[in-house]
């Protein structure tokens, strides 16, 4: 029995052998190029694509083996299958070779380690598009500037995203991912309407009232210096506000129609009954 397996794999190894050896056999190519990716952010292995062209023969794909030099040789290693795996961050200069005729192109290896995505600005449809921040840096924390870093919204309808463009589009929430290579950041994004509301005055201009249509709001007063502020939302007792700060904020989900009723900021700040919606804003909040 191992003799006629002997004489079985005697001709598999024989064509193994011929395959591999004429690849360096024939007539030499007239061109040899070499194609790679135009970038690699990780240490996966990325394809080396070899054609080759012949006299009368045309260009083809070389399925290889193929003897390979990368100079620096510290930046990255590429096997003789064609396999390229970058060593670390860098460029480097690679060249194969078919029966002493040479293609050579370069590599960019851009290891990316991690995603910075800058703090997202606040999101108000009524404000437009925003620009967003974001970087791919090494594992010493160095920028790798000409790295691309994709951003993706996973609400669209919420956020649309568009290179580094963020456009509200719709009061919610959703996430935003930021990739490079095989590194990711993720962040909350979260969109508000600003509201246009006719202030109206209670109590001779020391309260406002602004009424409003069921939904989720909230109301930000700001002061130069500490004031007491009282806020009550009709409809829903059960959010009343009072505070003494230089920054309020007071939220409530109305159920029907009702509104919201403050202090007048002129009048706490200097007595004045004259409406004023100094430092005030109310949002339509998710």
């Amino acid at each position: 029995m191992s003799s006629l397996l002997s004489k079985l794999r005697a001709p598999v190894l024989l064509a193994v052998f011929g395959a591999l050896v004429a690849c360096n056999q024939g007539p030499a190519p007239e061109l040899v190029r070499l194609e790679l990716p135009e970038m690699v952010t990780t240490t996966d292995p990325a394809r080396a694509l070899v054609r080759a062209r012949y006299p009368q023969k045309g260009s083809a794909v070389s399925p290889g083996p193929h003897d390979y030099a990368v100079t620096p040789a510290d930046v990255a290693t590429v096997a003789p299958d064609g396999a390229v795996s970058c060593q670390k961050t860098g460029d480097a200069k690679v060249v194969v070779s078919i029966q002493g005729v040479k293609g050579e192109t370069s590599l960019r290896c851009r290891l990316v380690d991690r995603v910075e995505l800058g703090e997202l600005p606040p999101f108000d449809v009524t404000r437009g598009p925003v620009t967003l921040a974001a970087r791919a840096l090494a594992k010493n924390g160095t920028a790798l500037d000409d790295v691309p870093v994709v951003i993706s919204s996973e609400r669209p309808s919420v956020v649309r995203v568009s290179g580094l463009t963020a456009t509200p589009l719709s009061v919610g929430e959703t996430g935003l991912v930021a990739r490079a290579g095989n590194a990711e950041k993720k962040l909350k994004a979260r969109v508000v309407r600003t509201l246009n509301v006719e202030a109206l005055p209670l109590d001779g201009g020391k309260r406002i009232n602004m009424s409003l249509k069921e939904g989720k709001y909230e109301l930000s007063v700001a002061f130069p210096s500490e004031r007491t502020l009282s806020v009550e939302w009709r409809g829903a007792p059960y959010c009343a506000y009072r505070a003494t700060s230089k920054s309020h904020r007071s939220n409530c989900v109305l159920q029907g129609k009702g509104g919201v009723v403050f202090d007048n900021p002129a009048f706490l700040a200097s007595g004045s009954t004259d409406v004023s919606t100094e430092g005030v804003t109310l949002a339509e909040v998710p």
